[in-house]
């Protein structure tokens, strides 16, 4: 049930009534005088519930805001904590001049030599 505003004609009191829909134009009684009140022309007062309405959407866009900043602060941290990191090319540990030559010694080892394949093509296409 909506909640009215209304305004004594006699003591000029203001107060609010829970009155349901159907008695919302009837005359209420003054809580202070007992006399009778008029109900006030006001703006209604509610909240719009659901996932479409524009104040939900800008909350969660806020929310995502701040979480995107301290996401953003986290991976900062991360990067000054493990700077520059490499993968360099090896077979075993030990090391080699390119993916291409570990491949061909992952080869002569009897590895599988599949995962060298995208390294491989990579290092071509940068030559």
């Amino acid at each position: 049930m909506p909640i009215y505003d209304y305004e004594c004609l006699k003591c000029e009191e203001f107060f609010d009534k829970v009155v349901p829909l159907a008695e919302y134009d009837h005359p209420q009684v003054c809580p202070t005088c007992g006399e009778p009140a008029q109900r006030r022309v006001t703006a209604p007062g509610f909240i719009l519930k659901g996932d479409n309405w524009p104040s939900k959407a800008g909350r969660i866009r806020g929310q995502m805001a701040k979480k995107n900043a301290r996401l953003d602060i986290k991976s900062e941290e991360r990067r000054h904590e493990a700077p520059g990191m490499t993968l360099a090319p090896n077979v075993g540990g030990e090391r080699v001049d390119s993916w291409s030559d570990a491949q061909k010694l992952a080869a002569s080892q009897g590895k599988d030599t599949s995962s060298y394949d995208p390294l491989v093509r990579k290092e071509r296409g940068a030559a």
